[in-house]
């Protein structure tokens, strides 16, 4: 069965097998991680005041934060030489710290650690030293200040894949660099209160959130102004490639590679957007989008009956997938996933001519996203002239909304009366005080109309609230962010535990009062 996001199907790949789950292996191995990484950051800064730089030391913080943490499970082969890395370039750190100090008479600082370096690596010790680590942070460490390291991280590894998705246009960032070992760094002084965590932590939302406009900016550059698009859900019988992440860039290598082959491609989750973009329009190989998306990545790929590629930063619960025709640009792979290097992707393309692909196709309504800059405008414009009219302003974001999202935004709009103004980029009502905006799935446009409406809203005194579904590795960061900006009330819908888990959904919410949506509509 091939199936797309107009019929009527449910499935969650988080009900299947431990992919809700993190166990405990893989918690005290990345614990492990944690201490070689903090303990590098500490020495690597202490380098940098001394005006050392060392571009081993960039390459392999970035590679694990935005990788490796995230596929620990997919065995001990590559973790156990990211260790052997972490420690040689910590020693040799050491060393030159140390003899740098010496020189200018200086007194060196160290940090506290259980880190033996003088010890070999093995498996079984270390995750004992994680398991170690792990229950000395619940003795030593209240819930709320663990939570605020945890969104550290989740701001840390969302900092990282915009910084190599920056890289891979040839830009870079020294700032979000160097607020990486600050924040890396800050994890060694646990006895640092949780007012100053919360402090660093909105400082490196807001560099995160620079990253973001940038990369947006780039794309536009790089790839068009983004407009509307047509997205199809047909499939045609030839072989086939699907393509599946959020790093564009690595979309339009594939179509280079393909473009003078039998060859169709096809995109899945967030790589729709990239059907707003223009450059993407001049390939007649590119033909669609194939299934539901990240929560439903299991399904997908099985049904998928040709080549897969992931892209980087979007390789979660890959062991769980069947072996043979995955393939992906990642620094960290899987056993049983083939590794794409130097943009050669000759055995991506023969793996596809090997498949069965698609034997008949199946046709498929198309749908529109995206929305030209004249027309948002005009939109936008609009709503402004006649906003102080209203008493409160909601925004729903983006999101492709599940079956309970859409029953809870339809409950919503029943309960609100004409004082309340509703912008929507995703659902669609004909209520006479409800605007529909087209979008694609991303925070790009969101970010757009809060400029133009927040302004306006402070201005006439209204409450702003925005209502987010969607959950990826920059979620928390883009959530913290809307608060910063000033949006009174941010409501986050339920993510899979893998991705945020409940004790930190009441750390936000304690912390930046952004709420969780409940199973059925209340009044807040």
């Amino acid at each position: 069965m091939f199936y797309n996001y107009h019929e009527e199907y449910k499935y969650d790949s988080c009900i299947s097998k431990g992919v809700c789950s993190i166990n405990p292996r893989t918690s005290s191995l990345r614990e492990v991680l944690v201490m070689y990484l903090k303990q590098l950051a500490f020495y690597t800064l202490h380098l940098k005041y001394l005006g050392v730089k060392n571009n081993s030391t960039e390459t392999i913080i970035l590679n694990t934060l935005s990788g490796l943490m995230s596929n620990l499970e997919s065995g001990n082969k590559q973790f156990y030489q990211t260790l052997i890395n972490l420690k040689s370039i910590i020693i040799e750190s050491i060393d030159t710290y140390k003899r740098i100090c010496k020189q200018r008479n200086i007194k060196p600082k160290e940090v506290k650690t259980n880190i033996k370096l003088n010890k070999k690596l093995e498996i079984s010790e270390l995750i004992r030293l994680g398991e170690k680590e792990f229950s000395g942070k619940l003795k030593s460490l209240s819930d709320k200040k663990r939570n605020l390291y945890e969104i550290i991280f989740l701001v840390l590894k969302s900092i990282c894949i915009n910084l190599v998705e920056l890289k891979s246009f040839g830009l870079y960032n020294n700032c979000a660099y160097s607020e990486i070992l600050y924040l890396l760094n800050t994890i060694n002084f646990p006895e640092l209160s949780e007012r100053i965590l919360i402090k660093k932590i909105n400082l490196a939302v807001k560099i995160d959130y620079h990253l973001t406009q940038t990369i947006y900016q780039t794309r536009q550059e790089q790839y068009g102004e983004q407009t509307e698009g047509k997205v199809s859900y047909t499939t045609y019988p030839k072989k086939a490639i699907l393509v599946a992440g959020t790093n564009l860039q690595e979309l339009k290598n594939v179509l280079d590679a393909t473009k003078c082959s039998d060859i169709d491609i096809y995109t899945h989750g967030e790589m729709i957007v990239a059907y707003t973009y223009p450059i993407f329009k001049k390939y007649p190989n590119l033909k669609g989008q194939f299934g539901k998306g990240i929560e439903s990545c299991l399904l997908d790929f099985a049904t998928f009956p040709g080549a897969i590629l992931i892209a980087k930063h979007s390789l979660e619960n890959i062991e769980y997938l069947y072996r043979g025709r995955l393939f992906t640009t990642d620094n960290f792979v899987p056993q049983g996933v083939i590794q794409i290097k130097n943009n050669d992707y000759s055995a991506l393309i023969e793996s596809a001519r090997s498949a069965k692909g698609f034997k008949t196709g199946k046709t498929r309504e198309s749908r529109i996203i995206g929305c030209d800059k004249n027309k948002l405008n005009l939109q936008l414009n609009k709503i402004i002239e006649n906003l102080n009219i209203y008493k409160q302003i909601i925004i729903l974001g983006t999101e492709e909304n599940t079956k309970e999202e859409h029953n809870y935004f339809d409950s919503m709009l029943k309960h609100i009366d004409n004082s309340t103004l509703v912008i929507s980029l995703s659902e669609e009502h004909n209520a006479k005080n409800f605007v529909n905006i087209n979008s694609a799935p991303d925070f790009y446009m969101l970010y757009q109309v809060l400029e133009s409406i927040l302004p306006e809203a402070k201005k006439h005194n209204i409450p702003l609230s925005v209502y987010i579904s969607k959950c990826d590795k920059h979620t928390i960061s883009n959530v913290i962010n809307l608060k910063l900006l000033g949006i009174e009330n941010v409501f986050l819908s339920k993510c899979t535990p893998i991705m945020l888990n409940p004790t930190l959904t009441a750390t936000l919410e304690n912390i930046y009062n952004i709420k969780p949506t409940k199973t059925k509509y209340n009044k807040y």
